[in-house]
């Protein structure tokens, strides 16, 4: 193993073992949620977008970050240079990747990273290009499975359960309460953590977790995304139609999928909950919307419009008889800015592209203490799982509008 060096981040390191349980601060840039990690030797620190949706870690290479690929983010961009790392090693492939909002490819390297005094050889693409301008970070650490990962690469956390360096095969998430920019104009970290080899329910999560079975892909053999099999979408609105609900009765409509024909997916490098474009429409009339007026303008939603005389459910379940929940208030879905208005908030649904695509961003999954559990230290005996509890209230994130903070 290469020799430890010290990490300018502070980071909290329980070790048991030669294992440890490593919680890495979040970082917000306009909106993006990252982590720093060191690369190479001498060590350099890199921000990272941590994305659940991909397998492939990649950064910027010196020349992308300092002039060839464009930056629109304000931030910096601190590139790879394989020719300052004594550890650098060339494995002969070059690698891109398309994402569904952007593009990026380049060289595949194995270099040394390091989090919290733990260093471990690690694959990745060096990016010569991106079209991720608006990234204010030098790239992603991809979370998803090795089985989606680029050739001659695998996920972070993977390779750091081949090694032995994680208490346990799992990863936790806190976002914290700031989700535009941490400390000054987001120099630094904030309340949020991301817990690797571990997780942290005791500490954040008020009552029980809500655990969903990961799905397969398509052909059943392996795991792919962090995705359940959604069964059902339920609306629920209190005719009241205020916070308090004046003791009125509640309206509740269901849409259902048949047994396989529906994913959630559990993607941190999203931003927002898409939904099926053919239920789109009857999805917003649940909670007493119209998407035609929204999508042509007729309707701009305030923020005291997400309240909580409405919310959504969704429903988990591999074989039917199983049912797990996960619901939200209208209330936490609130985010201000939208058609350039701070008294309007961004609709709480977009179109997913897919009729058997539900995709959970960020908006959803901050609300949350989320744990992502691959069951098991070897591959052929993974029996993965997500985590849904609900935030102890000194942890919740404020909710947008008129209404103050949580109370």
């Amino acid at each position: 193993m290469h020799g430890l060096r010290p990490l300018s981040v502070a980071i909290a390191l329980a070790q048991a073992g030669s294992a440890a349980v490593l919680d890495l601060p979040i970082w917000f840039r306009n909106t993006y949620a990252l982590v720093q990690l060191q690369v190479g030797t001498p060590a350099r620190d890199h921000l990272l977008l941590f994305d659940t949706g991909s397998g492939t870690s990649w950064m910027a290479d010196k020349e992308c970050a300092d002039r060839a690929c464009l930056n629109n983010s304000g931030f910096p961009r601190t590139g790879y240079d394989p020719n300052a790392s004594t550890t650098s090693v060339d494995l002969g492939v070059y690698n891109s990747i398309d994402y569904l909002g952007g593009a990026t490819g380049g060289l595949t390297y194995s270099d040394f990273f390091e989090i919290g005094g733990i260093s471990w050889n690690q694959t990745f693409i060096a990016a010569n290009q991106s079209s991720w301008s608006f990234i204010p970070g030098d790239g992603f650490l991809g979370m998803g499975f090795s089985s989606i990962a680029q050739p001659a690469t695998k996920t972070v956390v993977e390779m750091m359960i081949e090694e032995g360096l994680l208490d346990e095969p799992k990863f936790g998430l806190y976002y914290g309460k700031e989700f535009e920019f941490t400390g000054e104009a987001g120099d630094a970290a904030g309340e949020g953590i991301l817990t690797l080899g571990g997780s942290r329910e005791g500490k954040y999560v008020e009552g029980d977790m809500t655990w969903l079975p990961v799905r397969k892909d398509l052909n059943g053999t392996v795991y792919q995304l962090w995705r359940s099999t959604l069964r059902k979408f339920t609306g629920t609105r209190h005719l009241g139609g205020d916070d308090d609900n004046d003791g009125q009765p509640a309206l509740n409509e269901t849409l259902e999928w048949d047994a396989g024909k529906a994913n959630g997916v559990f993607d941190t490098g999203a931003g927002t909950i898409s939904v099926p474009d053919g239920r789109i429409d009857a999805i917003y009339r649940t909670i007493g919307w119209s998407y035609d007026d929204l999508y042509w303008g007729r309707y701009v939603p305030l923020c005291t419009d997400f309240n909580a005389s409405w919310a959504v459910t969704f429903t988990f379940s591999d074989d039917g008889v199983d049912l797990y929940h996960v619901a939200i208030t209208g209330d936490r879905l609130a985010h201000s800015g939208f058609a350039g208005r701070d008294d309007a908030c961004f609709p709480p649904f977009d179109s997913s592209g897919s009729e058997g695509l539900v995709l959970f961003g960020q908006s959803f999954m901050r609300q949350f203490y989320t744990v992502y559990d691959f069951g098991s230290t070897r591959v052929e005996d993974y029996k993965p799982r997500i985590g849904f509890g609900e935030l102890k209230v000194e942890f919740r994130p404020p909710i947008e509008g008129d209404r103050g903070e949580r109370q």
